[in-house]
């Protein structure tokens, strides 16, 4: 798949599930039960144990149903490890020009992070076809209402913060994607074997696709 349908897809999903969680096992259960309740982009964080194994196995198991990505790609180097495992987008917390150059060599949308309208200028200039805007809670939704004025051209996701109930506003003020994290994926309660607020979280997030939004 070309890395533009990836970022058609991306953008028509408007949400990511980003896994951060200690356990191999649980976590693949945790990647199939959003996946199976509407998600069509979960991400792998690489600060989870043995992310690489993980994400290899979801790319084999559910690759043809979801986008699998990873999360929290530093480097060039990550980047590279990433999508030899199978990675189809590679997401970042900060904006590193060598993560950004690597995903674009290999055809993989690079989306790195980014705290101000300069960052989100230079990622857009670098290639970056998406850009993570964290965290977003911290910014607001104004944030990306005032963002989106001069720079319409540049598709934004919102990360950091956000859950069910919040990530529509975010859509609504300015955000083309949301990514969601420890709302969708809470680790206490998986650790126990419990993954029904995972379904019921990731039905609401899929609900979000629907959504006609018209950005202010």
């Amino acid at each position: 798949m070309s890395m533009q349908n990836v970022v058609q897809q991306l953008l028509s999903s408007r949400v990511v599930g980003i896994l951060r969680l200690p356990d191999p096992e649980h976590a693949l259960r945790a990647l199939e039960v959003a996946i199976e309740h509407g998600l069509h982009a979960v991400e792998v964080t690489m600060t989870t144990p043995n992310a690489l194994q993980i994400l290899q196995e979801a790319c084999k198991r559910w690759g043809d149903r979801a986008l699998v990505g990873a999360g929290t790609v530093l480097t060039a180097e990550d980047a590279e490890g990433a999508i030899r495992a199978g990675a189809q987008f590679v997401v970042s917390p900060v904006l590193d020009e060598g993560m950004v150059t690597a995903a674009l060599k290999h055809d993989v949308p690079p989306i790195p992070g980014v705290f101000s309208p300069t960052e989100a200028y230079w990622a857009w200039r670098m290639g970056a076809p998406i850009v993570k805007v964290f965290p977003a809670v911290t910014l607001g939704t104004q944030f990306f209402r005032e963002l989106k004025a001069p720079l319409p051209q540049i598709p934004l996701m919102a990360v950091g913060g956000l859950n069910a109930h919040n990530a529509a506003e975010y859509l609504h003020a300015g955000a083309d994607m949301v990514g969601v994290g420890g709302a969708l994926f809470p680790k206490q309660a998986i650790q126990v074997g419990e993954f029904e607020g995972v379904a019921q979280t990731a039905e609401a997030l899929a609900a979000l696709a629907h959504l006609h939004i018209e950005h202010a």
